[in-house]
């Protein structure tokens, strides 16, 4: 499932909010070659730094907001994050992690649909191992120490799957949210994947990032194995409600199973984050903080 391009607009419109930041805080386009800059805001201090991959079509700010306690759409059962109404505010993801360690976050090209400081953008649909080369380059450009924690969200799963097989010096920890496991395609059938092939080469003007998750899936299963280090896998509990579903979407039972098996990849387990919803971090950002430097913690102390 991908972010829904509507709430990419409501984390823009709400940006003017914002707080200046701590002085240990940058937010800045950061040159990484070629004419290319991408933007990069990083909070906190300490190590191991913690990187962010967002998901397809997300980017920076939603780790810097939350859905309100009073909004409704934390009474449904069902995941209905295109009524909600979520704010930037200093109990959001990014700004916790930021009180135990530092913590980085990114926007991929097309990502954020406005605004100033926008990364360079390029060609759509791409290919999975040109954002894993962009991260390599951001993380060089940026100066940021490695190994880190990574922290990815969805699409960002695949980025962070085949960066961690590629590049396994640069990875300390990893937590995955929601993620696009790397078994999902194993699970389902000819036209779910087929389905979810075609939805992700789709180009929104609003939010026109689009990937090639085929080739992705492929791409990882050529790559070396995954590294051992201090991981989790996070699930959701909200699903889609069945009026937003097609016969050809993935089950909540499938993406499950699928997250268990890449929760067994990585020799940790896939722990259901009660009260979430696809975008965890908007939903719940103190358990998904807590899960965040839970992993911190185990690469501080070696376990």
């Amino acid at each position: 499932m991908w972010i829904r391009p509507v709430l990419a607009a409501a984390l823009l419109a709400i940006a003017v909010g914002a707080g200046p930041p701590a002085a240990a805080d940058t937010s800045r386009l950061v040159p990484i070659g070629d004419g290319r800059s991408l933007f990069l805001d990083c909070q906190g201090s300490g190590g191991p730094t913690v990187f962010v991959i967002p998901g397809k079509g997300s980017y920076a700010q939603a780790w810097n907001a939350a859905i309100a306690p009073d909004d409704p759409v934390r009474a449904s059962p069902y995941d209905l994050i295109e009524e909600a109404e979520p704010g930037l505010t200093p109990v959001s993801t990014q700004p916790l992690v930021a009180r135990t360690t530092r913590i980085c976050t990114y926007d991929r090209p097309g990502t954020r649909p406005d605004g100033s400081d926008r990364s360079t953008a390029v060609p759509q649909p791409h290919h999975v191992r040109d954002d894993v080369d962009d991260v390599v380059k951001l993380i060089a450009a940026a100066h940021l120490p490695t190994p880190m924690v990574f922290v990815a969200h969805s699409y960002g799963a695949l980025i962070l799957d085949l960066l961690a097989r590629t590049h396994p010096e640069l990875v300390g920890g990893m937590v995955f949210s929601e993620p696009t496991s790397e078994f999902l395609m194993a699970l389902g059938r000819p036209d779910q994947n087929a389905a979810f092939d075609r939805d992700g080469r789709v180009i929104d003007p609003q939010s026109p990032e689009a990937i090639l998750a085929d080739d992705a899936f492929g791409q990882i299963a050529a790559a070396p194995p995954l590294p051992r280090v201090p991981a989790i896998v996070l699930s959701a509990d909200k699903f889609a409600p069945p009026w937003a579903l097609t016969p050809d979407n993935y089950t909540q039972a499938q993406i499950h199973a699928a997250n268990d098996l890449l929760a067994a990849a990585l020799g940790t387990t896939n722990v259901v984050l009660p009260g979430t919803g696809h975008n965890q971090m908007l939903y719940q950002p103190q358990a998904v903080a807590d899960q965040i430097t839970g992993v911190v913690a185990r690469v501080r102390d070696g376990n």
